[in-house]
């Protein structure tokens, strides 16, 4: 979906254009490459951490406060970022808080479109989902212009404007059956735990996203 394209405008993916910028320019004085490879994997990190509260919330107050939720601190946090002068901002702003704004946006819609479906609910949301890779992409090459022509600042500012607009717009167009189809939200399913099947998805899922936010 439109929400979940820019609820990522620094995913694993994109996030690369900035570490590259950071290392090759020193941006953050006394920050080495592990503190900024940590940014991305902390915002990764919080986007999943935050997945429980994000249920509890549309399973008490409906979809649309975790959503507007997630559109301030996402947005706030890209604007914070773009003001960032010691390395330990960009952990709050852009690990942080654009993390959990991340988290709570992209938990708020990714059942939406399997709603609206009686057959073919994974074909149905495999075309939504792939909205967030082609999202990314041009996240990326518009980043690196971005920053290239007018400084790492204006660029974190665009991308706030740009994607608070885009996600307001699409919150206010969306339209949620939760109740209709009688959906149910559990923020922890302990059971899932006893399947090795699981496990493994989920070390899968770690390594494979803690890897691309380095990249």
């Amino acid at each position: 979906t439109g929400v979940q394209t820019c609820a990522l405008p620094i995913s694993p993916q994109s996030y690369g254009i900035f570490l590259s910028y950071y290392l090759q320019n020193g941006f953050f004085p006394r920050a080495g490459p592990l503190e900024y490879a940590f940014v991305g994997g902390l915002s990764i990190a919080m986007s999943q951490v935050v997945s429980p509260l994000a249920t509890l919330l549309i399973s008490r107050y409906g979809l649309y406060p975790p959503l507007l939720l997630g559109i301030v601190l996402q947005t706030g946090a890209l604007l914070g970022a773009s003001f960032a002068s010691e390395i330990w901002h960009l952990f709050l702003s852009q690990g942080v808080c654009f993390g959990f704004g991340m988290g709570l946006i992209f938990n708020a819609t990714v059942g939406l479109i399997p709603q609206w479906f009686d057959k073919r609910r994974s074909f149905a949301n495999s075309i939504g989902t792939a909205g967030s890779g082609i999202g990314g992409l041009i996240y990326s090459l518009a980043t690196q212009a971005m920053i290239q022509s007018l400084g790492l600042g204006w660029a974190f500012r665009i991308l706030a404007i740009c994607s608070c607009t885009v996600i307001c717009i699409a919150t206010l167009l969306i339209r949620d059956r939760n109740v209709a189809v009688g959906a149910v939200y559990n923020p922890f399913h302990m059971r899932l735990l006893r399947r090795p099947q699981f496990l493994l998805t989920l070390a899968w899922a770690c390594f494979s996203i803690d890897r691309k936010s380095v990249v």
